[in-house]
């Protein structure tokens, strides 16, 4: 007698269910995990130069309007 899992279909969803990242933690056991997780580290995406400039602008303003703040909080308790 075959088992029920032997059907194409359940082949099928089970090979779907492996490609899910939280059905396989949770399969796993803690050690298993570890190197699951150290196998599946993602590193730093690749950005074009654009994009670099566009994010050094932004963080430049961010410190901008930051000292904005602070020097408008210094004067306010001055007066």
């Amino acid at each position: 007698m075959d088992h029920p899992s032997d059907t194409p279909e359940a082949r099928i969803k089970s090979r779907e269910l492996l490609h899910r990242p939280d059905v396989v933690r949770a399969l796993l056991e803690e050690d298993q995990l570890v190197a699951f997780k150290q196998r599946t580290r993602i590193g730093r995406r690749k950005m074009s130069p654009r994009l670099l400039v566009l994010l050094w602008l932004l963080r430049f303003y961010v410190v901008a309007m930051m000292l904005i703040v602070l020097l408008q909080v210094i004067r306010a308790l001055h007066h």
